[in-house]
C-alpha cells in the first residue's frame, strides 16, 4: 500500500495532534507532507508540543521516502510498524493483489491493519460525504463538519474516544456517530468485495495464475446471487426463519415489507436494492436497513450455510441449532407458555429427526435454568434485573448503588442524600442508567426481558394498589420499583377489565379473578358483591318465593350474612337507622311484587314476556274509566294463573312496574288495587248505576260496583255509597224512572237492529233520532220494555245469553278476524272466556296471530281431531322432557308431518299444540315458546328459555344466542341486547369483551384456566 494513502491516525500521533490535523483537512500522510511549518502553525488549536510532533512525523517519512527513491533498504526500518507489510494499493500495480472473498467475520478482518487501510483507501477513492450516513443527526452533522471532517473516510475508524476530541462533541453524538459508520461499513461490505474481485479479474488477465488456495466456502454475495445455492439458502433460513414484525427494523420498513404480505425473512432474503427500491413508499433508508438485515443474518450464519452447501445436512439441525431454535421460539412467546406439540409444530423439523432427542435437548435447557416447566408447558427463565445490574459493565459502581437503593425501596431524598445530589437529579440518573443496562443485556444476549418484566404491561394499562398487588398478585415489592426505574407509567384501567384481556396469561388472570372476588361471596353459581342492594336480591330469590312481610325479610337477611359468615357492617346490614330507607328502596326493586301490609315475593319481572298478558287484558281499550285490579283477575283467571299473578295487589304492583305512566289513553296506577285511564267520575258511574237498576238492594249495588268495576263491598258500602243515600229506604235505592213515548220508543227500536250495544251507544243513537231527546229515559225500564237483556254497561238482543251471542259471532264464519271484536269487547270478560273455551275444544283454531278458522273448514280439508292428536302425539314423542321447542324449531330439526301438507304458518302447528295440557307455552319475543311439560307456579320464561340454551351450549357468543333464538326457535328482536337485559341478575356470566354468555362464573373461569377463553 502506498504509504501516502495511509491515515494518519495509524501513524502514533498523539489523539489532540490527529485531531488538529483532521480539522485542518489533513486525513493521510500524503496530506500530511504537503503541509509546511508555516501552513501547520496556522492550524487552530495546534499548540507548540503538538506542532513539533507533527514535524517530526513529516521529517520522518520525507527520509524514508527518500531512502526508497535512492534504494536505500536499510532506511526501511525506520518505517512506522503501522505502515510495515502493507498491501499495494488497489488502483496501483505494486504488490500482490488481495483476497477478494468475502470473510466470514467481516469485524475480524478489519482487525488486520492492512486490511483496514485497504478498505480506508477504497472509500477515499469513492469520496463519500458524510451526508451518507443514514439517520444522521442535525447535531452530530454540525460537529462534525464545523471541525472539516467532511467524508466518512475521514472518520471511518475512529473510536467514540477519539470522536470525543472533536470540539463540544457530547457522548450521545459520538456514540451515535460511531453507531451509524458501523452500520456504514458493514452496508458497504459487499459492494467492496464486489470491486476488489473485479480488481482480480482484471490484474488475473496479465498475472499468471497463482497455486489454487483451498477456500472456507461460498461468500455471502454467492449465496445470495448465484442460483446453485439458492435452494440450499432458502432451506436453511425457512428452517431458522425469523418474523419481521420480530426484527429490529424501523416500523415504516416493517410497513412497507408486511403490506406486500412478506412477513418472514425467508421471504426477502434474495431481495436486491433495486427490488426493494421498486416497493412503493419504500424509502433508501429503509432499503439499507432491510438490506443490513440480510446481511447480519448470513453474517451470524455463514459457516453453517456453506457446511450445508458442501453436503453436511447435520449444519441444518444439529443439537446446538435445534437448542437455538428451541430457545428462539420463546422469543415472541415472551412469558407465554409452549407446550412440546407446539414447540414441534413451530420448528417444522424433518421427520429424520426423532422426537426423543428434541426431548433430550429441552431437558437439557430445562437443567441448565433457561426453560421451567409448570402445568405441561415450558416457559423461558429470565433473569432479574437486580442480579444482572451487580455484573453489569455498562455502568460504573456509583451508578449501579444508586439503581440498587431504588430498587431496594429507598425514596428520592434518601438516595439523593446518600449520594449528594438532588431527587430530580436520582430520577434523572436512575432512569437514564437503568436503559443502559437494559441496553447492554440486549447486546450481550439478544434477549429482551428480565423476569421482572413478566409484569409490565399490566403495570403500565392497569390501576392497582401497590400493597393489594403484593397481597392478592404476588408482586414483589422490587418489581413495583424497577418499573419505576424504567419510568413506565402506572396505568388506569379499571382492574376489573383485566379478566378479559388476552395480553395477560391464564395464571395471572387467575390471581386477578381472585383479587377481584376478595369482597364476594359465591351463592347460587353467581359471585355477589357483598353490597347491601346484591345480597337484598340473593335473600329474596332464596327465601321469598312465598310473601313475606319486610320485618321478616330483615331478619331473613340479616341471619343469611351471618350464617355466610360476613362481618358485622352498618353499610351492609340492616339496622334500624336504615330501615325506613331500605324499605322506601326496595319498594321499587323489579324482583319483588308488594302488596299489603308491607308485605312482598320474589317475582322475576324482567325474566318475562308480557305480550300475552297485555294483549289478554286489552288497556288500549280503556277510556276514562277506573277499575280494581281485582276485576281484571276475575275476568282473566287462566291468564293471571299462567303469569303466577295471584292477587290484586300484586297485579296492581306489576303493572305499575311494567306499564309506563300516561300509556293507553293516561293509564295511571291509584291507591292500591285502583288503576285507571283519563279521567273519571266515580260518582256520576255510581249514580248511573243506582238509575238503570233500581230499586235494587244496598247488597246488590256493592256486587254489580263489583262485577262492573272490581270494587271491594265492603269498601263500596262504607265509603262510596253514603252520598247516595237520599235514594236509600229501608236498604232498598230508588230512583223513579223516565217512561219513553210508546212513538219515541218504536223509533229507537226500529234503529237498534244490532244484536249488541253498549248503553252509552244507545243514547247517542236516542239523541241523533229526537233532537232534544232527555237522556235519562235510557234506563233499564225502557230498554227492557223494547226486548233487551239489560247488563251494567251493555245490552242484548236476540240471544238467550251473552256466551251464545259470542258463541255464535266466533263460529258463524269459517275464517274470521277477530282484532275488531277482541277491541270491542274489551268490557265484556265473557268474551275473551268464550274465546278461550272454543280454542280449548278446538272447535276454532288460531292460524296466525287474531286470526281463527273453523274447525269444520279444516274437517273438509281432510284434517280431523284425530289427526292433530296424533300430531301432538308425535310432538310429544319426539320432543325431549323438559325440553323448550317452537314449531319453527321442531322443523329445524328434521319433524315431519303430513299436516304440514296444509301450508299453515308455525303459528297454526304452534296453536294446536297450546291445547295439549301436556305442555306449557309462553309468547317470547313474538313466538310462541313450548315446553314438554307442566309448570307448576312457575310458567315459562323468556329467561327460563335463555338460559336452557346457554347451558345447552356451556357459553355461546351473543350474537349467536340471538341468531339460534331467531333462525331455530323464530323470535323476532327490536333489539338483539334483550338477550343480556332477561338474564340479568341471574347465574349466567357475561363476558363483555368477548360479548359471550356463560352458564355461570364455574363454566367462565373453568375456560379461562384451560386457556380456552
Amino acid at each position: 500500500m502506498d504509504v501516502k494513502m495511509q491515515s494518519i491516525d495509524a501513524i502514533g500521533l498523539s489523539v489532540r495532534s490527529s485531531n488538529a490535523l483532521h480539522r485542518a483537512g489533513v486525513h493521510t500522510v500524503g496530506d500530511m507532507l504537503e503541509r509546511t511549518e508555516k501552513d501547520l502553525s496556522q492550524v487552530r488549536n495546534l499548540g507548540k508540543k503538538s506542532l513539533e510532533e507533527i514535524l517530526g512525523k513529516i521529517e520522518e517519512y520525507r527520509n524514508l521516502e527518500a531512502a526508497q527513491t535512492a534504494g536505500m533498504p536499510g532506511q526501511a526500518s525506520r518505517m512506522p510498524a503501522q505502515a510495515a507489510g502493507m498491501p499495494a494499493r488497489i488502483h496501483g500495480s505494486a504488490g500482490p493483489a488481495a483476497d477478494s472473498s468475502e470473510p466470514e467475520d467481516f469485524g475480524a478482518w478489519l482487525m488486520e491493519e492492512d486490511n483496514r487501510q485497504l478498505f480506508l483507501s477504497w472509500l477515499k477513492d469513492k469520496k463519500s460525504g458524510i451526508e451518507e450516513l443514514e439517520l444522521l443527526s442535525t447535531k452530530a452533522y454540525n460537529l462534525l463538519a464545523f471541525s472539516e471532517y467532511e467524508f466518512i473516510y475521514q472518520i471511518a475508524f475512529l473510536s467514540e474516544a477519539a470522536l470525543m476530541e472533536i470540539p463540544r462533541m457530547d457522548e450521545k453524538s459520538a456514540r451515535e456517530i460511531a453507531g451509524l459508520i458501523r452500520r456504514y461499513i458493514r452496508e458497504k461490505k459487499g459492494e467492496f468485495f464486489a470491486f476488489l474481485a473485479a480488481e482480480q479479474a482484471e490484474k488475473a488477465q496479465n498475472t499468471p495464475a497463482p497455486a489454487e488456495t483451498p477456500r472456507v466456502g461460498p461468500s455471502i454475495f454467492d449465496l445470495l446471487t448465484k442460483p446453485e445455492y439458492r435452494e440450499t439458502v432458502l432451506k436453511y433460513v425457512q428452517a431458522n426463519d425469523q418474523e419481521i414484525e420480530r426484527t429490529n427494523l424501523s416500523k415504516r420498513a416493517k410497513n412497507r415489507l408486511m403490506g406486500k404480505e412478506w412477513r418472514h425473512l425467508s421471504d426477502i432474503i434474495f431481495m436486491t436494492q433495486a427490488e426493494l427500491g421498486a416497493v412503493p413508499q419504500m424509502g433508501a433508508g429503509s432499503v439499507k436497513e432491510i438490506l443490513e438485515l440480510i446481511h447480519g443474518y448470513m453474517e451470524q450464519n455463514l459457516a453453517r450455510i456453506q457446511m450445508l452447501a458442501a453436503g453436511d445436512g447435520s449444519a441444518l439441525w444439529n443439537d446446538e441449532a435445534i437448542r437455538d431454535n428451541i430457545l428462539a421460539l420463546f422469543r415472541p412467546a415472551g412469558f407465554g407458555g409452549l407446550s412440546l406439540n407446539e414447540m414441534l409444530e413451530q420448528l417444522k423439523l424433518p421427520e429424520e429427526i426423532a422426537v426423543e432427542r428434541v426431548k433430550r435437548i429441552i431437558g437439557s435447557l430445562l437443567a441448565a435454568g433457561e426453560l421451567e416447566y409448570v402445568d405441561f408447558r415450558c416457559y423461558r427463565v429470565y433473569p432479574r434485573f437486580k442480579d444482572y445490574l451487580a455484573l453489569c459493565t455498562a455502568i460504573d459502581r456509583r451508578s449501579r448503588d444508586i439503581i440498587r437503593m431504588r430498587l431496594e425501596g429507598h425514596t428520592l431524598e434518601e438516595v439523593g442524600s446518600a449520594f449528594g445530589v438532588t431527587r430530580e437529579r436520582v430520577r434523572q440518573l436512575v432512569k437514564r442508567d437503568t436503559e443502559k443496562v437494559r441496553s447492554a443485556y440486549r447486546t450481550e444476549t439478544g434477549e429482551e426481558w428480565f423476569d421482572e418484566d413478566y409484569f409490565r404491561y399490566f403495570y403500565g394499562t392497569y390501576a392497582v394498589d401497590k400493597k393489594d398487588g403484593s397481597e392478592w398478585l404476588g408482586i414483589p415489592a422490587h418489581v413495583w420499583n424497577y418499573m419505576e426505574a424504567c419510568d413506565v407509567k402506572r396505568g388506569t384501567k379499571e382492574i376489573s377489565s383485566a379478566l378479559e384481556d388476552r395480553q395477560l396469561d391464564a395464571g395471572l388472570r387467575l390471581k386477578i379473578k381472585n383479587y377481584l372476588n376478595r369482597n364476594k361471596i359465591y351463592v347460587d353459581g353467581m359471585w355477589v358483591e357483598k353490597k347491601r342492594n346484591a345480597l337484598e336480591n340473593v335473600v329474596a330469590r332464596r327465601f321469598c318465593r312465598d310473601e313475606v312481610s319486610f320485618d321478616a325479610f330483615v331478619t331473613l337477611y340479616n341471619q343469611f350474612l351471618e350464617q355466610e359468615e360476613i362481618a358485622f357492617d352498618e353499610g351492609v346490614y340492616i339496622t334500624p337507622s336504615v330501615y325506613r330507607a331500605r324499605k322506601v328502596r326496595m319498594a321499587d326493586e323489579r324482583y319483588l311484587l308488594w302488596k299489603l301490609n308491607e308485605r312482598f315475593r320474589y317475582y322475576d319481572i324482567d325474566g318475562r314476556d308480557y305480550t300475552e298478558l297485555l294483549d289478554t287484558l286489552n288497556l288500549d281499550s280503556y277510556e276514562n274509566i277506573e277499575l280494581s285490579t281485582e276485576k281484571l283477575m276475575n275476568d282473566y283467571p287462566e291468564i293471571m294463573e299462567k303469569y303466577d299473578i295471584r292477587d290484586q295487589y300484586e297485579l296492581h304492583n306489576l303493572l305499575r312496574k311494567i306499564v309506563p305512566d300516561g300509556s293507553y289513553h293516561d293509564f295511571h296506577c291509584e291507591r292500591m288495587p285502583l288503576i285507571g285511564f283519563g279521567v273519571f267520575d266515580r260518582h256520576q258511574a255510581i249514580l248511573d248505576m243506582i238509575v238503570e237498576n233500581a230499586p235494587i238492594t244496598t247488597e246488590e249495588l256493592t256486587e254489580l260496583l263489583y262485577k262492573e268495576y272490581g270494587y271491594n263491598r265492603q269498601t263500596s258500602a262504607a265509603t262510596y255509597l253514603p252520598p247516595f243515600s237520599v235514594y236509600r229506604h229501608n236498604g232498598v235505592y230508588t230512583v223513579d224512572q223516565k217512561r219513553m213515548s210508546d212513538g219515541h220508543r218504536a223509533l229507537l227500536q226500529a234503529a237498534l237492529t244490532d244484536d249488541f250495544y253498549y248503553t252509552d251507544e244507545v243514547r247517542r243513537i236516542y239523541a241523533r233520532l229526537v233532537p232534544g231527546a232527555d237522556l235519562e229515559e235510557i234506563n233499564p225500564y225502557n230498554l227492557k220494555m223494547m226486548g233487551f237483556q239489560v247488563f251494567s254497561k251493555y245490552v242484548l238482543q236476540h240471544h238467550d245469553s251473552l256466551e251464545g251471542y259470542f258463541r255464535e259471532l266466533l263460529t258463524a264464519e269459517e275464517i274470521l278476524d277477530i282484532s275488531p271484536y277482541r277491541k270491542r269487547f274489551t268490557y265484556v270478560a265473557v268474551f275473551s272466556q268464550t274465546l278461550t273455551e272454543l280454542k280449548r275444544s278446538r272447535r276454532i283454531i288460531e292460524f296466525e296471530p287474531n286470526q281463527i278458522i273453523s274447525m269444520e273448514r279444516l274437517k273438509r280439508s281432510g284434517v280431523t281431531c284425530e289427526a292433530i292428536e296424533e300430531f301432538c302425539d308425535a310432538v310429544y314423542d319426539y320432543v325431549g322432557d323438559g325440553e323448550y321447542f317452537s314449531a319453527q324449531s321442531l322443523r329445524v330439526s328434521g319433524f315431519s308431518t303430513e299436516l304440514y301438507d296444509l301450508g299453515f304458518s308455525d303459528w297454526f302447528y304452534a296453536n294446536l299444540l297450546t291445547g295439549d295440557e301436556r305442555f306449557s307455552y309462553g309468547i317470547m319475543f313474538g313466538a310462541i315458546i313450548l315446553y314438554k311439560g307442566r309448570m307448576e307456579h312457575r310458567e315459562i320464561t323468556i329467561k327460563a328459555f335463555e338460559i336452557s340454551r346457554i347451558r345447552a351450549h356451556g357459553s355461546i357468543d351473543r350474537y349467536d344466542l340471538a341468531r339460534e333464538m331467531a333462525d331455530v326457535y323464530g323470535c323476532i328482536f327490536a333489539d338483539e341486547r334483550d338477550v343480556l337485559y332477561k338474564v340479568q341478575d341471574t347465574e349466567v356470566y357475561y363476558d363483555a369483551i368477548l360479548d359471550r354468555l356463560y352458564a355461570n362464573a364455574d363454566v367462565y373461569y373453568k375456560e379461562l384456566d384451560e386457556g380456552a377463553v
